[in-house]
This record gives C-alpha cells, sequence and structure tokens, in this order.
C-alpha cells in the first residue's frame, strides 16, 4: 500500500476518509444499476411479457456465478486489508494472485457441469413451456463467459482492499457504458431478445477485466496476479475461505429462494414473475447503493483492525451506520412517490405495473434499516468473524425469508410474497443487533489493553 492510501487509512479524518472511499463505490453501484435497468428497459421495449420473464428466471444462475466470485471477492479483501494493516505486504501479494487463478479453475468446471445439465436447470428455475427457450438462450452466454463475470468481481474488490476505489470504479464505468451503448443494439436492431441483454452483459464485462488487468500489470497496485506469485497455503485458504465461503453459500441460498418465489408467483401467471423482475431491480438499488457505501468503510475497518487501532474503527463503525442511515432515507423517496413512474418506464402491461408497484410499497417498510444490517455485517467480514457474518447473511435469505414465503403465500396468498422480504429483513436487522452487542463488547475489552 503507498504512502498515501496508508496515510488515508490510518491517519486521515475518518467521516473524510469514509467518504472518500465509499462515495466512488456508490457512484459505481449507480453506474452499473443503470445498466442494469438498461438491459431491463430494451427488453421492455419489446412488450413482451415472455422475454421480461425469461431474464427474471435467469436471474439465479447469474447469482450463482456471482456467489463463486464472491467466494474470494468478499473472502479475499477481508484478509488483504488486515495484512496490509499488519504490514504483512507478501502475504496480501500472494493472497490475491491465488484469489484469481483458483476462481479461473472452479468457475471451468462449473461452466461444464452447467452445460451438461442446463435442461434440469431449466425445469427447476420454474421455466414453462413459453419461457424455456429465450430463458436458454439468455443461460448459454452467461455461463459460457462465466470466467469474464467472475474477473469482473474479483479484480476490482482486490483493488478496493487497499484502497484504490477509483482504479475499481473506472473499470466498472468501462463496462457499463458499453453494455449500455450495445443494449439498443443487440436487443433491438439484431432482434436478439434476452440472449442480447446477456452478449451486452459479457462484452461490457470483458473490457472491464482487460483495464484491471492492465492495472495489475502495470504495477499500480500492491497486489499481484503474476503467476510467480501463485502460492497457495493453508492459511491463505482458510483467512479467505473463512469469511468467502459463507457469503457465497448464503448468495447461492439466496439464489434458491429467487427460484422458490418465481415458482410460487407463477401459480398466480407469468405476468407476477415478470413484475418481480421489474421491481426487483428497484429493491436491489437500494440494497446494492447501501452495499456500495458500507464497502468503502469495510478496507478501512479491516485495516484499523489488523493494526490494532480500536477506537478508530468503533469511531468509524458509528459514523456509516449514521450516515448510511441518512442515505436509506434519501433513497426511500423513489419508493414511496415514484414507484408507479418507474413501472411504467419499463412495461406498458397494468397487471405487471400493478403487483410491481404492491413490491415496492411493501419492500419499502424496511429501507431506512438497511444501514444497520449492513454496516454490521461489513464489521463482522473485515474483523474475521465469518460465523456471524454469515448468520446475517443467512438470516435474510434463508433463515427468515424461505419460510416466510411459505408462510405468507399460505396464509395471505399473493399479498404475503410481496411482503416476505420485508418480513425477512425486519428479522435480520433485529439478529444484527443483537450479534453486534457482544462483538462490541469485546472491541472495548481490546481497546483498554
Amino acid at each position: 500500500m503507498n504512502n498515501e492510501n496508508f496515510e488515508l487509512m490510518g491517519n486521515a479524518p475518518i467521516p473524510r476518509t469514509i467518504l472518500k472511499l465509499a462515495i466512488p463505490t456508490v457512484l459505481s453501484t449507480i453506474v452499473s444499476l443503470i445498466y442494469n435497468l438498461t438491459d431491463t428497459y430494451f427488453i421492455g421495449m419489446l412488450d413482451d411479457p415472455i422475454q421480461l420473464g425469461a431474464v427474471s428466471l435467469a436471474f439465479p444462475v447469474f447469482m450463482v456465478i456471482q456467489a463463486v466470485g464472491n467466494i474470494f471477492g468478499n473472502g479475499a479483501p477481508s484478509y488483504i486489508s488486515r495484512c496490509l494493516g499488519a504490514g504483512r505486504n507478501e502475504e496480501s501479494r500472494r493472497t490475491s494472485a491465488v484469489s484469481v487463478y483458483v476462481s479461473i479453475i472452479v468457475t471451468l468446471v462449473m461452466t461444464v457441469l452447467c452445460f451438461l445439465f442446463i435442461n434440469p436447470i431449466l425445469n427447476i428455475l420454474g421455466a414453462s413451456q413459453d419461457t424455456i427457450e429465450p430463458t436458454r438462450a439468455y443461460l448459454k452466454v452467461i455461463i459460457g463467459f462465466s470466467c469474464i463475470m467472475i474477473l469482473q468481481i474479483i479484480l476490482p474488490a482486490l483493488l478496493r482492499s487497499e484502497g484504490k476505489v477509483k482504479q475499481a470504479v473506472i473499470g466498472m464505468i468501462i463496462g457499463t457504458m458499453l453494455n449500455i451503448v450495445l443494449d439498443p443494439i443487440f436487443i433491438l436492431v439484431l432482434n436478439q431478445g434476452a440472449a442480447g441483454a446477456a452478449w451486452a452483459t459479457v462484452i461490457g464485462n470483458f473490457f472491464a477485466v482487460i483495464y484491471y488487468i492492465c492495472v495489475f500489470v502495470k504495477g499500480h497496485t500492491s497486489l499481484s496476479i503474476k503467476p510467480k506469485d501463485f502460492r497457495p497455503s493453508a492459511r491463505i485458504f482458510k483467512e479467505v475461505l473463512k469469511i468467502g465461503l459463507p457469503n457465497s453459500i448464503s448468495q447461492i441460498i439466496m439464489s434458491l429462494s429467487n427460484v422458490i418465489l418465481n415458482n410460487l408467483a407463477a401459480g398466480y401467471g407469468d405476468y407476477v414473475i415478470s413484475a418481480y423482475g421489474v421491481a426487483g431491480k428497484m429493491i436491489s438499488m437500494v440494497f446494492m447503493i447501501t452495499i456500495g457505501y458500507v464497502s468503502g468503510y469495510m478496507p478501512f475497518a479491516g485495516y484499523n483492525y489488523g493494526a490494532g487501532k480500536i477506537k478508530r474503527l468503533k469511531s468509524a463503525m458509528r459514523f456509516t451506520i449514521l450516515s448510511g442511515t441518512c442515505l436509506c432515507l434519501v433513497i426511500l423517496i423513489p419508493f414511496i412517490w415514484l414507484s408507479p413512474a418507474f413501472m411504467r418506464a419499463f412495461t406498458s402491461d397494468e397487471k405487471i405495473i400493478e403487483v410491481g408497484i404492491a413490491f415496492l410499497r411493501a419492500y419499502a417498510w424496511i429501507v431506512p434499516f438497511m444501514a444497520i444490517q449492513m454496516t454490521f455485517m461489513s464489521t463482522f467480514q473485515a474483523i474475521g468473524s465469518a460465523v456471524r457474518a454469515m448468520l446475517i447473511n443467512l438470516g435474510r435469505q434463508c433463515l427468515f425469508y424461505i419460510p416466510f414465503l411459505y408462510l405468507f403465500n399460505h396464509l395471505w396468498g399473493l399479498t404475503g410474497l410481496l411482503y416476505a422480504q420485508t418480513g425477512s429483513d425486519i428479522c435480520t436487522t433485529i439478529l444484527a443487533i443483537l450479534l453486534a452487542i457482544p462483538m462490541l463488547r469485546g472491541l472495548n475489552k481490546q481497546e483498554e489493553l
């Protein structure tokens, strides 16, 4: 880590540091969301609920690919930040190289398996006779180039772990802008529908990955992706996997919960799946923007924990919770007042619009509390407390959400499905607070020593 980043992480004023690390990440997240919305917008222009539904049905597979990337995309940065804080630079270089090459190997194996079992996968996703072919076309592109998708997750995460947020953001902007330009070409001009959105995403990510590789090759980072630094060790795998694997498992479970939601929603008609596909974009916006903001805090927390600066870590935690909550209150405005306009921007089908608005209004209840949940989860990740981080992740998408899907659907039908995620997030936030109490006591004891 260069002197500027060392000064920023270790000694600069906390609000300025967190904002300097977080704001670029939030902006890059917003840009990323824009290109996700662009996919939905141009597919919506086809005025074909089947194509719109295909993207929603394929989304769980997309999430599984992200989950594989997040094994190292979340696990490695946590360990790297702690290593840099403790001055163990050689270990951080080895960790970054191991993360990249092992993830590529795992992804190649996963790609082969997905192609071998693509028909059973389509059945599990809940594809109907109408949606199966466009869903298959979308998946073939995403699965075939999943290595690119994985690297687009891992490489910027490694850069953020040492405070190089600017370079991480530039690559994301490159990928996003290309995706926005290519979407109308592939979807409308070449008439490829959902598959066209997949091609635009893959090509955009490819050029983003090229940029990230150039950053590493030119030596603009203290980390490494050189083959000579690929020296795996039991310690690296232990430290990376204890954070990354629970995150990955929780994301795979999130994919499973989406499959369950799609199958339950299909009982009310394909239009409900399409409605959630559109509304889910806006729900993802608040979640990803909050995650993006808190991501600026996480390397800071890991670095200062590794350096033994507990008071600085606790002050940053308080600032992130307060400022993040203010951000969430601002984000709440679109959920309350702009949801009808948002839905109509992507479809003219009144049934899809009505259900989508209901989804958004139901989720608005939890938005003000997301920063609390995410900050505590990121703190657990930063200090290496894998079990508590996993419990929050699993709580949101498994321990609470999946039972609530079945229970609420049984009790209240479609309305129950709308509120299952809301109920899950409320319970998860309470769980996060309860788990944070002993952590804060432990940090207080460390500070006194």
